[in-house]
C-alpha cells in the first residue's frame, strides 16, 4: 500500500475508534482500551503500518480486562509493539535492550525496581520475537534466540522472553505499580477525584 493509503486507513481506524467510545454499548471497554493503548505508548509514526495498529488496540479491548501477565505477554509479542521497540531485530549476537528496558522503566516496575543487568539478560531471554511480515503474526526464530542461561530478577535458567515476563509479574512491586497507574487514571476523570484519594 502507498503512503496515502496508510494514512488513509489510520483516520478511519480514528474515527471508528471515536465513535465506539461516544456511541458504543462499552464505555468502560473503550476507557480501558484507551488507558493501555496510553500505557503501552506505541504510535503509528514509527510502527507506520494501520493494520498492526488496528489489531493492537483491539487486542487491547479483547484482554484489558482480563489477567495482567495474559496481556502483558499478548502486547509483548504483538506486531505493532515488535516494531516500535525495536524487539524484531533483537538477535543473540546482538540483543536489543529497547523492549526489556520500557517493560521493567514504564509498562510493569517502575525505576528503581530493577538493575542494568537484569535488563541486559532480560534482552538476551527476548532474542528471536520476530515477524512473519507475509502473514502479518509474531513468529519466534529459534535460530537468532540466545540459548545460554541469564538471571533476570533473581529467576536463573535457559530463560525465554515469556519466562521473563512471568518473574516480572511475579514481583509484588508489578501489581503496585500497575494498580497505582489504573487508579490515577479513572480518578482523574472522576469529580469526586479528592474524595477517592482521601480514601485510598
Amino acid at each position: 500500500e502507498t503512503q496515502r493509503d496508510q494514512a488513509r486507513h489510520l483516520q478511519e481506524m480514528r474515527f471508528d475508534w471515536l465513535n465506539r467510545m461516544a456511541n458504543g454499548p462499552r464505555p468502560l471497554q473503550e476507557k480501558l482500551t484507551l488507558f493501555w493503548h496510553g500505557h503501552f505508548a506505541t504510535s503509528a509514526i514509527k510502527v507506520r503500518d494501520a493494520y498492526f495498529m488496528w489489531r493492537q488496540i483491539d487486542m487491547f479491548r479483547q484482554k484489558g480486562s482480563g489477567n495482567w501477565l495474559d496481556l502483558l505477554k499478548a502486547t509483548a509479542t504483538d506486531p505493532a509493539m515488535l516494531v516500535w521497540l525495536d524487539q524484531a531485530q533483537s538477535r543473540r549476537e546482538h540483543p536489543n535492550e529497547n523492549f526489556a528496558r520500557e517493560c521493567m522503566e514504564l509498562f510493569t516496575l517502575g525505576e528503581g525496581h530493577y538493575t542494568e543487568k537484569d535488563v541486559t539478560e532480560a534482552a538476551r531471554a527476548m532474542t528471536g520475537w520476530s515477524i512473519d511480515l507475509p502473514a502479518e503474526e509474531y513468529l519466534f526464530r529459534p535460530r537468532i534466540h540466545d540459548e545460554g542461561i541469564k538471571t533476570v530478577l533473581g529467576k536463573t535458567g535457559n530463560l525465554n522472553g515469556r519466562d521473563v515476563l512471568e518473574a516480572i509479574v511475579a514481583q509484588p512491586q508489578a501489581a503496585r505499580f500497575i494498580t497505582g497507574k489504573l487508579w490515577k487514571f479513572f480518578a482523574a476523570e472522576n469529580p469526586n477525584a479528592q474524595l477517592l484519594e482521601a480514601m485510598a
